[in-house]
């Protein structure tokens, strides 16, 4: 830990009131709140990102998060040896399901292969989409990156 007389920079994405509240407390306080942070983490399920490397089959290429579900590019496992099967990339859309016993598990829904290795990436918010569109249809930009990935 550094010892130096700098504040620390809070995050950006927790409200002013809570910084606020944090930066009043003393140190016992400070640390029973971490204490109950930890905690509280500790009872949260993984994040999705967590949960899919967990339970891939293959290699995952990529991840694209939007709140509780995901999309996923894997090249798939190789029928014929323990390796991967590098000439397809299949995609999948995952999400969170409720079991009846009220835990959740993964739902891998099989979407295709991609075929088409040219992408474009929105410059704005940085999602990629097929080669041949113009304007993000994430954010509306048209701010895009035509790029050629290998596979």
């Amino acid at each position: 830990m550094s010892d130096t007389n700098e504040d620390p920079t809070p995050p950006e994405d927790l409200p002013r009131t809570l910084i606020e509240g944090i930066d009043a407390l003393e140190r016992p306080a400070l640390e029973s709140l971490l204490s109950y942070v930890e905690q509280r983490i500790e009872m949260l399920p993984p994040g999705i990102e967590a949960e899919i490397e967990a339970e891939a089959a293959g290699e995952i290429l990529e991840i694209e998060t939007y709140g509780t579900d995901a999309l996923v590019r894997v090249h798939p496992p190789d029928p014929d040896g323990p390796d991967v099967n590098t000439e397809i990339t299949s995609l999948f859309h995952v999400r969170r399901e409720p079991r009846l016993d009220g835990t959740e598990s993964l739902h891998w829904g099989y979407l295709g292969d991609v075929h088409n290795t040219e992408e474009t990436r929105c410059g704005t918010c940085g999602q990629t989409f097929d080669y041949d569109i113009d304007v993000c249809p994430t954010c509306g930009s048209e701010d895009v990156d035509h790029e050629e990935t290998e596979e």
